[in-house]
């Protein structure tokens, strides 16, 4: 549960321990990234072309929560 919490990593990207863990897995460095948007993109185009795993479409699904959680207004 620790490693789950959500943090501020960079500016305009919020990942737990977790989530860094499996994008070290498959060789992201989520600081090549501005945004979530554009690391979520990264990362849809992995499992599109097949080399993703279901801990990176989780993680997708995740980080599409964490978007509108900081980014909508609500």
């Amino acid at each position: 549960m620790v490693n789950s919490f959500t943090k501020k990593r960079k500016e305009n990207i919020y990942l737990s321990d977790d989530d860094l863990s499996i994008l070290k897995r498959y060789d992201i460095d989520y600081n090549n990234f501005s945004n979530m948007k554009e690391l979520m993109f990264y990362i849809e185009d992995i499992i599109n072309n097949g080399d993703g795993q279901d801990d990176l479409e989780d993680l997708l699904i995740k980080l599409n929560d964490y978007n509108y959680y900081f980014y909508t207004n609500k």
